[in-house]
């Protein structure tokens, strides 16, 4: 069994050398017989990025069109394991949620996965929302976060990856879409109650003006809004 990690970078030069190790470590201390290799895709980066994904030993890819269902696609590309394993550049799982993915991948009845989500440091209005997202993504099967998501590699291909018409939220609909393949081959699809540890700064950006914008923007162009990246900034600012 190899398991690729694939984490997608624009300008994380402050966080991704640190937040690699802390992936490797507690990756490091699963029981389970299994391969690894780290791919990170500069998505475009500005900064220091791939020198210092370099130095810790990822295989680093570039893809120069900056959006993230294009850096976890391009990522995905160059992977030979035979699950992939997405982890946000700005986040890292502990050592009981990765004990519990490799359960549910040497469970032959899944096909994939992902977690629940919780911030270090965040504003009460941010945590509170987070924890409101978590229990409804958790009862309707999607997952509240890309941060953390995994699937088979065949699935994965045959799905095409993420869709690159989708500037957000293209997290939501691989899983909607993984979901439909999995009942038609008879697996499962499972949100683990462990969360992924990611950091807040979003909070810093997306007030609730921002939200606002973007309820805006959803409710005259619907699911077109997405497509268009203006509607969305603070998701691409660094």
């Amino acid at each position: 069994m190899k398991i690729s990690i694939i984490v997608p970078a624009f300008n994380e030069a402050e966080l991704i050398y640190h937040n690699l190790k802390l992936i490797e470590n507690s990756f490091n201390q699963i029981n389970y017989d299994f391969e690894k290799e780290f791919i990170v895709c500069d998505n475009n980066s500005s900064d220091e990025t791939a020198i210092l994904a370099k130095q810790f030993g990822a295989k680093t890819v570039f893809e120069p069109f900056n959006q993230i269902a294009k850096a976890r696609n391009s990522g995905a590309k160059h992977a030979s394991g035979d699950w992939f394993v997405f982890i946000d550049a700005d986040s890292w799982p502990s050592v009981s949620l990765l004990q519990k993915m490799f359960d549910v991948i040497f469970d032959e009845q899944y096909i994939g996965g992902g977690s629940k989500v919780k911030f270090n440091h965040a504003p009460i209005w941010w945590k509170t929302s987070w924890e409101i997202s978590n229990i409804s993504m958790k009862l309707l099967q999607l997952t509240p976060t890309g941060a953390f998501l995994f699937c088979e590699k065949n699935a994965f291909n045959y799905l095409g990856g993420f869709n690159t018409d989708l500037f957000v939220l293209e997290d939501l609909d691989f899983v909607r879409r993984l979901r439909k393949f999995s009942r038609k081959n008879n697996k499962k699809f499972i949100i683990l109650d462990e969360p992924i540890y990611s950091s807040s700064r979003k909070a810093k950006t997306l007030g609730p003006k921002a939200f606002v914008k973007m309820a805006v923007a959803l409710s005259k162009n619907g699911r077109n809004a997405l497509k268009n990246r203006d509607n969305f900034p603070q998701w691409y600012d660094r």
